[in-house]
Parts: C-alpha cells; sequence; structure tokens
C-alpha cells in the first residue's frame, strides 16, 4: 500500500489524526491495578491486557492509521484527577502491547528526560538533554529498526519541549521533484555513528544505510535519518562524505522545514503521540525544567 504525502493542513484536517481518550479505560486499568498491584514492565504482554476492551479498540484504531494512514496519531489526555502516574505507566504499555511487539534496547519503558549530558561531546542520545533534537527517525543502528515510536507525557516542561514532526514521504517526493540529483545522493547508504544500545560497536564500519532507501515502490521510501549521527560517522569512521553531501542534507532541512511541512504542539499529562518511524520525523525543541517536577516523557519502541 502506498501512503499519500501529507502536509500540515492535510494532517489538522484529518480526524482520525486526533482520537480521544475513552474514560471507560481508566475502570479497566484500575480493576487490573487492584488484581495486580506490581508489575514488572518488560514481562507484561498482551496476555495481561486481553481483557481491556476500551483500550484495545482505541489502539486498533490507532494501529490502523500510523500502519496505513497518516503515520501520525495523537491519542488525547485522560481526566487529569483519574489517572496517577502508576496508571499512566499501566495505560501506555498495554497501549504498547496492543500495537506489536516491544524492542527492549532502552527498557519498555524508556524516561525521556535531562540526565545533563551533551550529545555534541560524547555518544548519548539527544533525549537525554535538554537540547532540541532536530527533525529525525530513532535509531542509528542498521541492525535495529523499529516501526513505531510511542510518546506519553508525565509531566510538561514549564517552558520549551513542544514536539514537531513532518512527513519524510512529502520531503522525498519534493526533493526527487526538485532536486533529482541530490536526492540520489541521500538514497546511497552513508555512515552513521552507533548509539543505540545493544548494537554492535565493532561494526561501525558496516554502519549504513540510505536516508531514503527505495525498494519497493509500492510502498514509498524508507527514511532514515539524524544529521549528526551521520556526520559523526562519517568523522568516526575516518572517511570523507561525497562531496556534494552536506548541500544534500542542507536541501532536506530546508525542506523539511518549509511552512506547509512541520506540525508543531505540546503534549500534555496523559497525552499520547504514536508516529510511524520510517514515514513520520519527529523532533523536540529546547526546554528549561521545573527543578522540583522535570520534563517526564516516556518512549516505546515497537515493531508490527
Amino acid at each position: 500500500m502506498t501512503r499519500a504525502p501529507w502536509t500540515n493542513t492535510d494532517l489538522s484536517q484529518r480526524p482520525q489524526h486526533c482520537l480521544t481518550f475513552d474514560e471507560g479505560i481508566v475502570q479497566e486499568l484500575q480493576h487490573w491495578q487492584e488484581t495486580c498491584p506490581t508489575i514488572v514492565d518488560d514481562e507484561v504482554t498482551l496476555e495481561h491486557v486481553s481483557g481491556m476492551t476500551r483500550l484495545a479498540e482505541l489502539a486498533q484504531k490507532t494501529r490502523a492509521e500510523v500502519y496505513h494512514g497518516s503515520g501520525v496519531v495523537r491519542v488525547s489526555a485522560p481526566p487529569e484527577s483519574a489517572m496517577s502516574d502508576d496508571l499512566l505507566r499501566r495505560y501506555y504499555l498495554a497501549f504498547g502491547v496492543h500495537l506489536g511487539e516491544p524492542l527492549g534496547n532502552y527498557g519498555r519503558l524508556y524516561e525521556v528526560k535531562d540526565r545533563g549530558g551533551d550529545y555534541t561531546k560524547k555518544a548519548i542520545p539527544v533525549s537525554q538533554t535538554k537540547a532540541a533534537t532536530g527533525l529525525h527517525t530513532d535509531s542509528s543502528a542498521v541492525n535495529v529498526l523499529p516501526d513505531l515510536v510511542g510518546l506519553i507525557c508525565i509531566r510538561p516542561a514549564p517552558v520549551g519541549g513542544a514536539s514537531r514532526i513532518a512527513c519524510a514521504l512529502l520531503a522525498h517526493e519534493k526533493l526527487s521533484r526538485d532536486f533529482p540529483e541530490l536526492c540520489r545522493i541521500l538514497e546511497e547508504p552513508h555512515y552513521r555513528d552507533i548509539v543505540t544500545p545493544g548494537a554492535d560497536q565493532s561494526q561501525r564500519l558496516r554502519n549504513r544505510f540510505p536516508v531514503f532507501e527505495v525498494t519497493d515502490t509500492t510502498k514509498g521510501p524508507v527514511c532514515r535519518y539524524m544529521r549528526f549521527w551521520i556526520e559523526k560517522g562519517y568523522e568516526k569512521a575516518e572517511i570523507e562524505p561525497h562531496s556534494q553531501l552536506q548541500n544534500a542534507l542542507d536541501q532536506l532541512d530546508s525542506t523539511l522545514e518549509e511552512p506547509d511541512s512541520v506540525a508543531t504542539f505540546t503534549l500534555q499529562r496523559g497525552e499520547m503521540l504514536w508516529v510511524h518511524n520510517t514515514t513520520t520525523l519527529h523532533d523536540r525543541t529546547a526546554y528549561e525544567d521545573d527543578p522540583n517536577a522535570p520534563r517526564l516523557l516516556l518512549r516505546q519502541w515497537v515493531c508490527g
């Protein structure tokens, strides 16, 4: 199935993109909490949550849209008074196993929060800092590729931390039409630095793949992009990149940032975002923390 590229306007007018939380899910989660007061995140399976019919229905609508529609779903937040942090974690875990098979490279639920690092000085995920991430897809390792990336907000930042998304298919369509030579460069394999846990660091010189990989024209290109890790990959491999690679990356970044390409919003407590990882790029703006209640999102990687 070929997905249609979308603009910001297209997305805002697509009702399947924004789904409403079903308050009946609260009772389903409370029952799970009462019957199983303690859970281990990595051990939760579909069997544990198979009786949650309201949650399953919402997850099925999400799955249909991220795999066969726009590739983007926002699920509205539950009533704040009804959901403790524990219930939000359970809600998010149950949702993830209904969508597919979780990947555990960062653990089942990865805490997206500032850990005081600097990704420009040490090979750490940008998600461990307060810096803007830039539009990107997740995983810098050739052999680790989640289909879906999910985020749920536990605590938003008081300043900044907005989410931004862009359609990779739209960017590829524009580049192949207006800058075909540069687009062909992005369709060639390029080195990436390896920051994904569990990836084989000894395979650094084999860690090469395209920004846009077109193997099946009926399904569109597979996008894997984060500019910083491409530049670091060439630097650490001590290999000179294609003479026009910088121009190609500049044009890609410029295309992604066109006004019709980027949708921006701020996730509030309990709100979820799910994106298809190879057709939708995501970003987070820089933020400032409240030291008494620092920003915290939970992330899941899922394969279909």
